[in-house]
């Protein structure tokens, strides 16, 4: 796909692939996905953006994440942390080292927004709820160090994507996980998540292999571990996101989602139908120039602060 010269043209040409790659999801469609994307990814805008590699969270080798600051930055910024996917058994942060995930924090930087890229444990060494509270001890270290890099600990929002997702939203909904002192968020983004392993009346098919890994075998235990059976009046805000081409097994879980908050807040929350993607596609192309989910989320994440809505969102 060709660079600069094109980009005007790069989301009809990268709609009609994801198009013809089709609902299904496996190893060969994220590969061809990653290669829809890093090209456009490396003519993208990023040079606002300033990065502090590789700091700990925690004692584990994959208690990590990077730090991306907005170039020049006055005051304390919201915090944006981005949590990645991989089946709950796989997955890094930067597969694509500067272009993908990285553009999901150097877009937030770039409008102001301190970003943060983190990774976490994985099955089937750590099972349920470890992935979930990976993510409130990078809650912990940003709070922590917020002032540090210019943020504010009492505007953080989790970001996460399939079983980024599910982690960000157990850490957000489950009490059992994020504990009396509560998740200590000002907002969730969830893109694609799957908030259980089955369930009798969206989705009755058996659990996959992986999701077995981090859930375990027990089918008793699987409602109690699910966000959809916990959520609350007082919970953080919540945008919630689902592709076209999500399968059915990846896509029943963001509209049981909705209808759980709908039950509990008499009003939807922000909800984007993403046509033309892939379940992994939308978090690749932000940061890209007519890009809408990351706009989207920008806007929420003001609304959200109560702060002036932005001059430009691009």
């Amino acid at each position: 796909m060709a660079a600069v010269a094109s980009l005007s043209e790069w989301r009809p040409r990268v709609a009609a692939e994801i198009r013809r790659l089709g609902r299904a999801f496996t190893p060969d469609i994220l590969a061809e996905t990653y290669a829809l994307y890093e090209p456009l990814q490396r003519e993208a805008a990023r040079t606002t953006a300033l990065r502090h590699r590789d700091i700990a969270y925690g004692d584990h080798p994959r208690q990590v994440l990077d730090v991306y600051t907005p170039q020049g930055s006055e005051g304390r910024r919201p915090i944006v942390i981005y949590v990645h996917g991989g089946g709950f058994v796989g997955g890094e942060r930067s597969p694509c080292p500067g272009l993908i995930y990285d553009n999901v924090p150097i877009f937030f930087a770039r409008h102001g927004v301190l970003g943060l890229n983190m990774t976490y444990r994985l099955a089937p060494d750590y099972i349920w709820p470890m992935g979930a509270l990976d993510v409130g001890m990078a809650v912990a270290w940003a709070r922590g160090n917020a002032e540090r890099f210019g943020g504010d600990p009492d505007k953080i929002f989790l970001m996460g994507q399939s079983a980024g997702a599910t982690h960000v939203a157990t850490w957000a909904f489950v009490p059992g996980v994020h504990g009396p002192g509560g998740p200590a968020v000002a907002g969730v983004v969830l893109l694609s998540g799957v908030y259980a392993p089955s369930h009798p009346l969206y989705h009755p098919a058996a659990p996959q292999p992986h999701q077995i890994a981090y859930f375990g075998a027990d089918p008793e235990k699987w409602a109690e571990m699910s966000p959809l059976t916990h959520v609350r009046p007082g919970h953080p805000e919540v945008f919630v996101s689902v592709t076209e081409f999500d399968p059915p097994g990846l896509q029943w879980s963001s509209p049981a989602l909705v209808a759980e908050l709908f039950r509990c807040d008499r009003r939807m929350p922000w909800f984007v139908y993403a046509r033309d993607h892939n379940h992994v596609s939308p978090a690749m192309q932000v940061n890209l120039a007519g890009d809408p989910l990351g706009p989207d989320i920008l806007r929420f994440i003001c609304e959200t602060c109560d702060e002036p809505k932005r001059d430009s969102y691009a």
